[in-house]
């Protein structure tokens, strides 16, 4: 972006009051240009000496709105067909004091694709008063929530203590904990680490189960219709004979003891590792009739009562124990009534119950009148509702079940008493109730706490779904609000990010983790990126101004925990039952141990970065070249496979050499190592001119990775037209040097690069024994063996001591110093999917997308024979480009066949030829921010006309049909 585009530009805005309209002013600042799209924050202030109720804004943008928050589109008073829009404020930032100022964020696409106009013209509107909408989320985007809901359960997966099934998914995660109990004389092993720690809460363990089940018992399709019902199960026995341990029982079945706690905080959170290498002592906590607990044995009860609805249909003798437990826990908590912190001071730092007992006592109630069906408990739970109702300025939590009780009270019920607690706690979270409202983050996160903030957003957003289907939605309010919350945790804010680990758009990768991050010299600095991958982990979240540090240091924000994803991966359900999404990738697939480093990119922040961004981003990687002087970015729109990114290098005009070409920098691999085979993929844009020749990643080595001396390396070079071969350098001190450049062409043909094309690159590396002529180099291009060079020379006498020690990316035009070398115009690369192995990598066969044009290849072969067609073609007229019809699941050759709507006014019936093997979606919208589905149809059988019809349409309606082949 040029320098004059980051200059805020002052324009004339309306401003709309209770007393007559006064001109007022707004900043734009111009914060980030994509190429085709940009995105800017606008700053509101009210320049009078009088407050305003709201404010009013248009805005000529040159391209449509993809994407807006804390604002809202005036659809009446808009035109988008000429990109002329009035854009005004929501129901909570439209009130603003003399002197006091608002923002909110919009992403443009320009219509000429050019990027941010020079300047941006607003003018004043009508002053009528403002009809604010509810409160908006962040940019609307769509996501695969069975993609998120496997990896929320994936999560659990990695807190799991004690001795692991055979065949466990999660291959850097062991047995840990086995003498957990002992101290006591009783087996306590199993259950889950709480956090990022390893010590085992009862209290926050117990609910999250509960919230867990909940959402099965709710949306059991929502787990059954992705594949992951058998999932939750196994993580729900697991918390269930893990409760079932810790309950002591006399012999006519009454509660004796329940051990609330193993390990002590302290001295756990003393020690910075993996669970599996503990050594410090767990002690284990109990409460019994003289020490008691009713809010963790209540809590206990209605989890072991809960998880027995979800296992029910399928295991009835299992589920009916598990409610025999819940019930001596019950009657334990109800006669034997106390606090348990108090009676495990171990605990209290931790997880002090600041909410009492009286709320568990309800909620557990509640849970066993929902899985015996026996009116008694209902009872029992409406006897002690009246010591709870009546709060709403908080949160359902680990601690306090008030709310959580109302919303379950209410559906289970349906008294007045309970939909009006339920509904005065949510309009807290939604409108507002007696002047207070949660506050608000400028990109629409409700923003209740600073410590997780998220996991109080989506459990709140868990309850309004539940509400929202069961009881009331007034408006629609809270089933927006909710799955506004958990858009926003999954990409859908002013940054774009994602805030769980392994999933979307620059997602988390150092929350705060021992088993995550791995250190195995106990500091939480060392390694500077965690060595796994957390799949699934919800972060605490962002600060009150949608701000986010990825530093697992800072546990407020990168924090995460069972309670942050139990409310969150039930949502994740109940938006994956509306949705249909189905699972898309394998993400979980186990780590191969003979892999020494593995990149594909996909979790790094998407576009450019400078030394401090990347460096920490590449295992002991302490210098760089290329991002400070803006030659490296992480881009999107091209990938080796079917999505995430890519590493982007401009080489510029004139450049040559590495000081000003292309990027390098060192990868450590933990060595020494003497052989070792690594992989990437390559592709140079459509138009690269290779010039004479330039260098291309391999590996390097010295004595060690922290000691160079003897360094070599032996990298890649591509030259003229894009031929390949190895480049050696061998080390300085050799007494025999076997020269530097070797073709790959001993194969029976010449390896050679073609622009526009996706390679797979392996190079096999095995050094000699000093003075022995007995080392090895090998290629393989795009899986096909192209160069062997047996009896190779790395090292001798005086260099014996060198390795292979690290990965080396190096890439820039040049061979020489000589200017006919230089690039002749500004060229890019892109580089993907690195891994280094101690055993043959392999071709992973052609990339889906070898030529990068967004349609895959097998679709254009099947429609066209070859992959040549361009995605903005239109081949059979129908005014729907190839990537359109892709898209849509119709045929481009075909003008017949193509996605139509027949709106009929009258009654607004959508009228849509279908197809054969194709899902449907129709959605409303009033802002074309936020949209609601309506109904949804497919995979259908065979062709078919489809109707939708929506008889609550507003004055300004917009519908959209989404169309999909599973």
């Amino acid at each position: 972006m040029s320098s004059d585009l980051r200059k805020p530009i002052t324009i004339a805005l309306a401003a709309v009051f209770l007393t007559p309209a006064l001109a007022q002013t707004a900043s734009i600042s111009l914060d980030d240009d994509y190429g085709d799209s940009y995105k800017a924050t606008v700053t509101v202030t009210n320049d009078s000496a009088s407050p305003i109720s709201g404010w009013r804004v248009r805005m000529q943008l040159g391209g449509p709105i993809r994407s807006l928050w804390k604002a809202e589109v005036e659809s009446g008073e808009s035109d988008p067909d000429s990109f002329d829009f009035a854009i005004r404020n929501l129901s909570y930032n439209g009130s603003l004091a003399a002197g006091e100022s608002t923002t909110f964020g919009l992403i443009v696409d320009p219509d000429n694709g050019t990027g941010p106009p020079s300047t941006l013209t607003a003018e004043a509107l009508s002053s009528d008063p403002v009809d604010p909408g509810d409160p908006g989320g962040g940019p609307d985007e769509s996501f695969n929530y069975a993609d998120a809901l496997r990896r929320s359960l994936w999560f659990y997966d990695a807190q799991r203590s004690g001795e692991l099934p055979d065949g466990f998914r999660i291959p850097w995660r062991g047995d840990a904990g086995l003498s957990d109990g002992a101290d006591v004389g009783i087996d306590l092993t199993g259950g889950f680490h709480d956090a990022g720690d390893h010590v085992k809460f009862g209290l926050p363990m117990a609910f999250s189960m509960t919230m867990l089940a909940w959402g099965a018992v709710e949306y059991p399709d929502g787990f059954s219709g992705c594949g992951e019902l058998d999932e939750l199960r196994s993580v729900l026995r697991w918390g269930a004979d893990y409760l079932k341990r810790c309950h002591v029982r006399n012999p006519d079945g009454s509660t004796d003891v329940f051990y609330g706690q193993v390990g002590d905080g302290s001295l756990d959170h003393a020690w910075w590792g993996p669970p599996e290498s503990m050594v410090m002592a767990r002690p284990s906590f109990k409460i019994d009739a003289t020490s008691p607990g009713s809010d963790l044995a209540a809590e206990s009860a209605a989890a072991l009562a809960s998880i027995a609805m979800v296992i029910a249909p399928e295991s009835p003798a299992e589920a009916a124990e598990l409610i025999d437990h819940a019930t001596a826990l019950y009657e334990f908590a109800d006669l034997h009534r106390g606090v348990y912190s108090d009676s495990i001071p171990a605990a209290a730092p931790f997880y002090r119950s600041w909410s009492g007992y009286q709320d568990e006592l309800v909620w557990a109630a509640a849970w066993l009148y929902r899985a015996t069906g026996d009116p008694a408990w209902l009872d029992r739970a409406k006897a002690t509702y009246p010591a709870i109702s009546g709060s709403y300025d908080w949160g359902l939590s680990w601690d306090d079940k008030r709310y959580g009780c109302y919303v379950l009270m209410a559906v289970l019920d349906g008294g007045e008493t309970y939909r009006a607690d339920a509904a005065r706690w949510l309009d807290f979270w939604t409108i507002g109730h007696a002047e207070a409202r949660v506050p608000y983050t400028p990109g629409g996160l409700a923003y209740l706490d600073a410590w997780g903030s998220l996991r109080y957003a989506t459990t709140a957003a868990f309850c309004a779904f539940v509400h929202a289907d069961h009881v009331a939605d007034p408006d629609g309010r809270y089933s927006t609000f909710a799955k506004a919350q958990i858009d926003y945790a999954l990409g859908s804010n002013p940054d774009r990010r994602s805030f769980v680990c392994g999933f979307g758009r620059n997602p988390p990768v150092n929350p705060h983790h021992r088993a995550a991050h791995a250190s195995e010299t106990g500091d939480i600095l060392d390694p500077v990126t965690n060595t796994h991958v957390l799949y699934g982990a919800l972060v605490g979240g962002p600060g009150p101004d949608d701000s986010y540090d990825d530093d697992r240091s800072n546990f407020q924000q990168s924090e995460v925990a069972l309670d942050y994803n139990a409310a969150f991966t039930a949502a994740l359900a109940r938006l994956r039952s509306v949705s249909g999404d189905m699972v898309s990738d394998t993400f979980d697939q186990p780590e191969d141990p003979t892999i020494v480093f593995r990149e594909n990119i996909d979790t790094f922040p998407t576009g450019a970065h400078t030394d401090d961004t990347w460096i920490p981003l590449w295992p002991g990687t302490k210098w760089a070249n290329g991002p400070d002087e803006g030659r490296v970015e992480i881009d999107e729109s091209i990938v080796a496979g079917d999505f995430g990114k890519s590493v982007r290098v401009l080489y510029p005009q004139g450049g040559q050499q590495s000081a000003n070409s292309g990027a390098q920098w060192f990868t450590d691999l933990g060595g020494p190592h003497e052989e070792l085979y690594m992989s990437y993929w390559v592709r140079f844009d459509e138009d690269f001119d290779f010039v004479l020749g330039g260098k291309l990643p391999g590996l390097g080595g010295a004595v060690s990775f922290e000691d160079r001396t003897h360094e070599w390396s032996g990298r890649l070079m591509w030259r003229e037209n894009g031929k390949v071969e190895f480049y050696i350098h061998v080390p300085s001190d050799n007494l025999y040097d076997p020269g530097d450049r070797f073709w790959w062409n001993t194969e029976g043909f010449q390896a050679t690069l073609v622009p526009g094309r996706w390679h797979h690159i392996e190079l096999r590396l095995r050094l000699n024994a000093p003075g022995q002529f007995d080392g090895l180099m090998e290629g393989w291009f795009d899986g096909v063996k192209a160069a062997s060079y047996p009896g190779f020379y790395f090292r001798d006498a005086p260099t014996a001591d060198a390795t292979i020690a690290w990965m080396f990316f190096s890439t820039f035009f040049g061979g020489s110093s000589s200017s006919i070398w230089q690039a002749t115009k500004d060229e890019h690369a892109r580089f993907d999917g690195f891994v280094v192995s101690r055993q043959r990598i392999g071709y992973p066969g052609p990339p889906p997308d070898a030529d990068g044009d967004r349609l895959p290849d097998a679709w254009e072969v099947l429609h066209f024979g070859n992959t040549d067609s361009r995605a903005d073609g239109d081949p059979d007229g129908d005014g729907q480009s190839n990537l359109d019809e892709h898209d849509g699941g119709t045929d481009p050759l075909d003008a017949s066949d193509r996605t139509s709507l027949l709106l009929s006014p009258d009654d607004l019936r959508i009228s849509l030829n279908a197809k054969a093997g194709r899902r449907y979606w129709l959605e409303r919208s009033e802002n074309l921010r936020t949209w609601t589905l309506l109904r949804s149809h497919g995979p259908l059988a065979t062709d078919a006309a489809l109707d939708f019809e929506d008889s609550e349409q507003g004055a300004a309606t917009f519908y959209r049909v989404r169309t999909a082949r599973p």
